[in-house]
């Protein structure tokens, strides 16, 4: 417990809703890892699926995320939160002990998996959205920063261990029966949200989801200091999986390494982003707000740069797949900076009422350029050749990760400064709709 702040040790001692939501989300990082690498696994050893089939079921999970964030921010602001929480819960175990049985009844389909897939990416968008705007409603804001770098340490821990423990418990115990355990860490996460006492919807006045899903982009991208945050995540997300796919297709084709050592040297990277999630308020107090964002993000960028710098020399193969794991140690360290900041300056800059809007519109831009950057990945490791690709990808990384330089957000000592910059003009349209910040 050395390396958590006084912050987050009295938030989980004194707040009962921190300590329940957090514990909740917890369960949930962990049943999602689980099934981000169980669903494909299970298509491949049990229905002995096509590549095309696999991929689909992957992708499935992650389409929800472009088609349904804005209207997971319209209910987030419209209905109370421990009520998504808990029914997206839920319907995500539900999903998963229906394919447990079904696999146990030997009657498990293609079709049944994608439909799985389908509904427990759907039921994520809106609880990572209800999830993120409920933080500031529980959470005093000079505690957010320490909030968010644990809610960032547990996906962290999560990414590391959650496809190991998959593959542990499918060899031990088989697909049924991880299917169990995945549910049953969702029905954890939907009791520990059925805790949560005292958060109320907002009260948004009701119009049209047309009309609310509008203004809500409306409002995100009128303020400067949040319109820059999603521009830096979207084109930090987009070059973080164009080079992830370029990187595969380079350590495969041209230094002959398999996919166990690729998967133990991305892996360990999740250990710099542990470290970043966990000392993240330490550096911002220290150094500013503004500086730990910005530089985190050119930090992040300078670690996957180093990986064809270190590639170029003639190495044996164990020191050069540690120094890969070095180099992904410290873009995670980055990543986890600017996560831990930009969450918590978006969960900070808008009124209540807007939460839910925001935290959409950011998902929105944020993630909804991976698929993009996969695809140009690989179709510039085709016309380029890997080699080249990976470093101009890297290069085109660095110049763009210098975006929030040119931001008032640059210039913030902490959050409740950065809040005050984003209380500047608005457009009318958005001005007329909303109270000010309180």
């Amino acid at each position: 417990m050395a390396i958590l702040d006084d912050e987050i040790r009295v938030l989980l001692k004194k707040n009962r809703d921190f300590r329940n939501v957090w514990t909740g989300e917890s369960a949930a990082h962990f049943g999602a890892q689980l099934t981000n690498f169980l669903l494909p696994l299970v298509a491949v050893t049990a229905l002995h699926a096509s590549g095309t089939e696999v991929g689909l079921i992957s992708a499935v999970q992650f389409v929800p995320v472009v088609l349904l964030s804005l209207v997971a921010g319209m209910v987030v602001d419209r209905y109370p939160p421990r009520r998504t929480l808990v029914l997206t819960s839920l319907v995500r175990g539900a999903a998963l002990g229906l394919l447990g049985l079904a696999q146990a009844a030997g009657g498990l389909t293609a079709t049944q998996v994608v439909a799985a897939a389908a509904v427990i990416g759907t039921a994520t968008v809106f609880y990572e959205v209800a999830y993120q705007s409920i933080l500031p409603k529980i959470v005093p804001m000079d505690a957010i920063s320490s909030a968010n770098g644990l809610h960032q340490a547990t996906y962290s821990i999560s990414q590391l261990a959650g496809p190991s423990a998959a593959g542990f418990l499918v060899g031990r115990t088989g697909l049924s029966p991880t299917c169990a355990v995945t549910a049953a860490l969702f029905a954890g996460a939907a009791f520990s949200g059925s805790l949560l006492r005292g958060v109320k919807a907002p009260g948004v006045p009701r119009q049209s989801a047309l009309r609310s899903i509008g203004s809500g982009l409306r409002y995100t991208w009128s303020l400067r200091p949040l319109r820059d945050l999603c521009t830096q995540a979207g084109l930090s997300n987009l070059h973080e999986q164009c080079f992830l796919t370029v990187f595969l297709i380079f350590a495969v084709r041209e230094l002959g390494l398999d996919g166990t050592t690729i998967g133990v040297a991305i892996g360990i990277g999740s250990v710099g982003a542990l470290v970043g999630s966990l000392v993240a308020a330490r550096i911002g107090a220290r150094f500013t707000v503004g500086r730990a964002l910005t530089w985190g993000v050119v930090l992040a960028a300078v670690g996957l740069l180093l990986v064809p710098a270190v590639a170029v020399f003639e190495l044996g193969t164990v020191v050069l797949v540690t120094l890969f794991a070095l180099a992904f140690v410290v873009n995670g360290f980055g990543v986890a900076l600017f996560n831990v900041f930009a969450v918590s300056l978006r969960q900070t800059i808008p009124p209540e009422d807007q939460l839910g809007a925001v935290t959409a519109s950011y998902r929105l831009v944020a993630l909804g350029t991976l698929p993009l950057g996969a695809f140009a990945g690989g179709a510039l490791a085709d016309a380029l050749g890997p080699g080249r690709a990976i470093w101009i990808v890297g290069a085109s990384y660095l110049c763009v990760s210098f975006w929030l330089m040119f931001s008032p957000l640059r210039s913030a000592t902490t959050l409740e400064q950065a809040r005050v910059l984003g209380e500047g003009p608005r457009t009318a349209d958005t001005a007329g709709e909303r109270p000010s910040t309180s």
